[in-house]
């Protein structure tokens, strides 16, 4: 009898083990989903972005293309004030400010630059740390397509 109750004790314990790591194997998988669909919807956002940017600085003196740029970036803020990063926060921050400051004038085009790298660097630091690490310790620099201003 005792032999039985043993054996029915080691057969339990076992399958409650087998239950808990599905349990928590299932959960963890769940995890890594959920953080690679919030992932690729920060890219996506990221990257309308930076199209948006791109588009105003295409649009020139063409008000109709700056109305839809402008329309586009408007919208993609309201996206990205809901996802992004602290530090992707402060770097549109101050990509507005600096848009704002430059409205129907010549700007400084470097300074432009060096807000979008911030911005990159700060979205990549969102979406993958180690790599963007290891991208910032080569001293990278991204370059960016900002016709001259009339």
């Amino acid at each position: 009898m005792a032999d039985i109750t043993s054996d029915v004790f080691v057969i339990t314990c076992g399958v409650i083990i087998v239950i808990a790591v599905l349990a928590l194997t299932f959960i963890r998988l769940r995890s890594a989903e959920r953080k690679m669909h919030e992932s690729s919807y920060k890219l996506r956002v990221y990257t309308d972005l930076l199209n948006a940017v791109t588009e105003i600085n295409l649009a020139g003196s063409d008000s109709y293309k700056m109305d839809i740029a402008k329309k586009n970036l408007a919208l993609t803020l309201n996206r990205l004030n809901l996802i992004a990063s602290s530090g992707v926060l402060k770097s549109v921050s101050d990509l507005l400010d600096f848009l704002n400051e430059h409205k129907e004038k010549d700007f400084d085009t470097l300074r432009l630059h060096n807000i979008l790298n911030t911005l990159v660097i700060e979205a990549r630091r969102d979406l993958n740390p180690s790599h963007a690490r290891r991208v910032e310790e080569s001293k990278v620099r991204y370059r960016f397509f900002g016709p001259v201003r009339k």
